[in-house]
């Protein structure tokens, strides 16, 4: 059992993580790379750089006559914690920034949230058109008070999102 996990952990550590940290740490932002398919790319071409990085690695510590296991994992380790530090200090990794509070001097982050918020609301609009195409077919059904009911309170969550949505939109401007 020990083995494989051995294993699973360098095949990890070989072909993935020093690359995508380094990926992170070039295109902090979200979006940099794609619009749409940005953390897909962010995976491909980590798993492409981590293999040039082991490649680097390996060639460095073979010149200085360092080839060992112990030593290849140092480097690698080493390597994916400096790039994880610079990616981060550069505005990269939002989950984490949102969760050390940071997310608030953080101008990226706050369009990710606009853009978050946009989402929602068009889910929102649509459940709504959904209430009132329910309670415009059905007029003498025993659920239509539900539904007005449901209809008042999605109304009410769209206006609070459209609050929210105001506050953001200075963020647009500061680009």
């Amino acid at each position: 059992m020990s083995n494989v996990l051995q294993v699973l952990a360098a095949v990890f550590v070989l072909f993935f993580l020093p690359g995508y940290t380094f990926i992170n740490m070039l295109f902090p932002k979200r979006g940099e790379l794609d619009l749409e398919y940005d953390q897909l790319y962010r995976i491909g071409l980590g798993m492409g750089m981590s293999i040039v990085i082991a490649i680097l690695t390996g060639y460095v510590l073979g010149y200085l006559a360092l080839f060992y296991a112990i030593y290849i994992w140092l480097a690698l380790l080493n390597l994916t914690i400096l790039f994880f530090i610079v990616g981060f200090v550069r505005g990269g990794y939002p989950t984490i920034r949102r969760w050390l509070g940071l997310e608030k001097e953080d101008r990226h982050d706050k369009l990710i949230l606009l853009e978050d918020l946009l989402r929602v609301r068009k889910e929102k609009i649509k459940k709504l058109g959904e209430l009132e195409r329910l309670i415009r077919i059905n007029p003498k059904s025993k659920s239509r008070s539900k539904w007005e009911e449901e209809r008042k309170k999605v109304l009410g969550e769209i206006r609070d999102i459209d609050d929210r949505i105001e506050k953001l939109k200075g963020v647009l401007d500061e680009i």
